[in-house]
């Protein structure tokens, strides 16, 4: 399974965010890897290659930012099904007064 199918999928336990986490982090680095060496080729001398670097960053951009978003949804999935499965088992200690 590749790490664009893993991203794809959702998690429900533990095991299985740890696994989504650590292939969304190298789908994120690879991204920003593509993203500065398209920065980088937009200091090239011809005009129509500028041009389409350009364009490239701008929508490579948008997805980072679309991972961004995910990965903030992710955590806030994850601590849903921590403190879920916290009051499941026994009392969080963070809940107990």
């Amino acid at each position: 399974m590749t790490n664009t199918e893993i991203i794809k999928q959702w998690f429900t336990n533990k095991n299985e965010y740890l696994i989504w986490r650590t292939a969304w982090k190298e789908n994120y680095a690879a991204l920003a890897k593509e993203i500065r060496l398209n920065k980088a080729a937009r200091k090239g001398e011809d005009a129509a290659t500028r041009s389409i670097c350009q364009w490239r960053c701008c929508l490579l951009r948008r997805e980072a930012a679309a991972l961004l978003e995910q990965r903030k949804q992710s955590k806030i999935e994850a601590q849903r099904q921590y403190l879920s499965q916290c009051q499941q088992t026994n009392p969080c200690p963070a809940n107990s007064t």
